[in-house]
């Protein structure tokens, strides 16, 4: 239940939909016993000339065949509006649970399953509300009230009713969740397993063709996949055996309601329409049980799906959150004896101690390896670091995430482009008037390309950047960061994939724009100097 706290404020459709499903119910057991009640007594009333009066049963028949219909309706529509509003605050409550880890504290998951369980995990939860909670809380109602209503009329015909309701709503329900457990904690595992897998083959598709290893990827697939349905299966049966478990229990149910009343009826305790009355009463109610076996039997797959978000959601970030804000004095950059890592790995940086002058522009130069990267990420707050990072004057450590987002911006060595146009990948939902968005594609040798496709700034990019060039990407991931406007700037190798000529006339524009601006640049391309006024070459690990 912990994992619905996010979506607390769902409480009241959630609470509709019980309530409506007990309504239906009920108005269906009622529409039976007032049934079978009216029809008994119109023939008693033929048989002994008796006078009745039936325009009121009927009015209230028709009633509730009404309430029936469209408390049906209704529920169905209620429910599954909480189930949608449940998965999408949990959907935002997860991805800012995930926001603080990246990227740090999201490495060890690989990407396909960090996709996994934000959106087929999340999805899986709407059985939480829509096929556990509800029917559970509905059945357990509907329990209580048919024992109540059936005690108003012969108290050991009640008892009965109890009896078998609680074996076939509680003690089969429990002894079906038993069974389903492990095959449905396998059955969650092995569908994550499996969409991984997948994933990963089609991400890797043309390294398997080009080595020959289709046919290993694909017996994997079909190895997880025929393992996932024979778990299936074994749920299904399972649920087949409970289901008919239940009709079992609902016969005997009303075998014993005859037997317990009738001798009431013959003592003239009872008259004969009531007895029919809780006869049908009584076959109808175990459909307000019946959903409780299936749905305890949901809990396992449920509950595994709970522990693989949980265990991301709970996961530490690399760096603890702060909310108090703190103004930096200026845009000096200054680390002392700074040491950092991946996780689990060995330090890349070590004791490394580096000052960037207020509107100084450095250069980082060093083999691949060497830690320059790395650097990048710990200034943006990315990774957990021992030494002191600061910014004029204010440890970085110490710093809410909101306010180094404003302090500082940086190109990242492998920059995202989302699956929209060159427009907003630029922009990000900033405002920028269109002056000045024409001086940064500008700058960024941009415009003369723009202005050459039929839509523009509105021309997409594709998933990935598919539909542009790595040169054209990368241009368009450097407009994206001048767009920022942010006292301290970091490039990591931001003329990646550009002809000898566009990144001459890159250089120059950015080094003008970036002016009385702290940069650090990470290059190893030569021409890319000229944009720094110092150079400082890594050579590994720093002592």
């Amino acid at each position: 239940m912990r994992i619905l706290r996010p979506a607390r404020g769902q409480r009241g459709w959630m609470l509709a939909g019980v309530g409506l499903g007990v309504a239906v119910i009920a108005a269906n057991a009622a529409l039976m016993a007032v049934s079978g009640w009216f029809i008994a007594s119109m023939a008693v009333a033929g048989v002994t000339q008796a006078s009745f009066n039936y325009f009121f049963p009927s009015a209230a028949i028709r009633l509730l065949a009404i309430l029936r219909t469209t408390g049906r309706y209704g529920e169905r529509l209620v429910t599954h509006e909480a189930a949608f509003r449940i998965l999408a605050d949990l959907r935002s409550w997860l991805f800012r649970r995930l926001i603080p880890l990246a990227p740090a504290g999201l490495e060890r998951y690989a990407s396909n399953d960090l996709a996994g369980r934000l959106r087929a995990d999340v999805d899986s939860l709407e059985s939480l509300y829509l096929r556990i909670i509800a029917p559970v809380c509905t059945g357990l109602a509907s329990i209580l009230l048919a024992a109540l209503f059936v005690a108003c009329f012969s108290v050991t015909a009640a008892l009965a009713v109890l009896t078998l309701l609680v074996l076939a709503g509680l003690l089969v329900p429990i002894w079906t969740r038993r069974l389903a457990r492990q095959p449905g904690q396998q059955s969650t595992e092995l569908a994550a397993a499996l969409r991984n897998q997948v994933a990963q083959g089609l991400e890797g598709a043309e390294e398997l063709l080009l080595l020959g290893t289709t046919d290993q990827q694909t017996a994997e697939v079909e190895r997880l996949s025929a393992a996932l349905i024979e778990r299936q299966v074994s749920l299904g049966r399972l649920a087949g055996a409970t289901g008919a478990g239940v009709v079992v229990l609902a016969g005997a149910a009303l075998v014993l309601v005859a037997l317990l009343v009738i001798p009431e009826v013959h003592q003239q305790q009872l008259s004969a329409p009531l007895l029919v009355m809780l006869l049908l009463f009584t076959a109808v109610v175990f459909e307000g049980v019946g959903p409780l076996s299936h749905a305890l039997q949901l809990v396992p797959a449920t509950t595994q799906a709970v522990k693989r978000i949980r265990e991301l959601a709970d996961a530490p970030p690399p760096l603890p959150e702060r909310e108090i804000s703190k103004t930096p004095q200026g845009c000096r950059v200054e680390l002392q004896q700074v040491t950092c890592g991946y996780d689990g790995g060995p330090a890349v940086l070590e004791r490394f101690s580096l000052v960037v002058e207020e509107g100084e522009r450095v250069a980082l130069v060093g083999p691949s390896g060497s830690g320059k990267s790395t650097l990048v990420e710990l200034l943006l707050r990315f990774r957990p670091y021992q030494g002191s990072s600061t910014l004029g004057g204010i440890e970085l450590a110490d710093s809410a995430d909101d306010d180094v987002s404003r302090w500082i911006v940086a190109l990242p060595q492998q920059p995202h482009l989302f699956n929209t146009t060159i427009r907003n990948n630029i922009l990000l939902g900033r405002e920028l008037v269109d002056q000045e968005l024409a001086q940064i594609l500008d700058d960024c040798q941009l415009s003369s390309w723009i202005a050459s496709l039929p839509q523009g700034l509105d021309t997409p990019v594709g998933e990935g950047g598919s539909a542009v060039s790595g040169g054209e990407g990368r241009r368009i991931a450097l407009a994206r960061t001048l767009v920022a406007d942010t006292p301290v700037v970091l490039l990591d190798e931001p003329t990646e994939g550009l002809d000898g000529a566009t990144e001459r006339l890159v250089v120059q524009r950015l080094a003008q724009r970036l002016a009385g601006k702290s940069v650090l640049v990470v290059t190893h391309r030569p021409a890319v100097l000229a944009l720094a006024q110092r150079v400082v070459r890594l050579e590994g690990l720093h002592r």
